[in-house]
């Protein structure tokens, strides 16, 4: 079975550079995006999401917010969040969201 990956960012030149490094790294993956944290809290209601990437800076809820209504809908999936943010509050914030990894942007690949 393959393993789904949503990406969740708002800037598409992000989600397309993310999509295209998973798409090369192994053939299987299914990856999709969604602009903003409600748009994938829909696609993750409808369809099993393995492992969701999300930036903190989201229009709507952020990050955080979206990472706690995912493990709602599927407590065993996993979370990668990225982000620019450099505040430690904020920091604070993705870390006590317990994501399985944090990428500072730009994301290496």
């Amino acid at each position: 079975m393959p393993y789904r990956v949503l990406i969740v960012d708002d800037q598409k030149g992000v989600s397309r550079l993310l999509r295209s490094a998973l798409e090369t790294i192994e053939q299987g993956l299914i990856v999709s995006e969604a602009p903003s944290g409600e748009e994938a809290i829909l696609e993750a209601s409808r369809t099993r999401i393995d492992l969701l990437i999300a930036d903190y800076r989201l229009p709507g809820i952020n990050g955080v917010e979206l990472v706690k209504k995912y493990r709602l809908v599927n407590p065993a999936g996993k979370v990668i969040m990225v982000s620019g943010i450099s505040d430690p509050r904020l920091l604070k914030q993705v870390s006590d969201a317990s994501p399985e990894a944090f990428f500072a942007k730009p994301v290496p690949m």
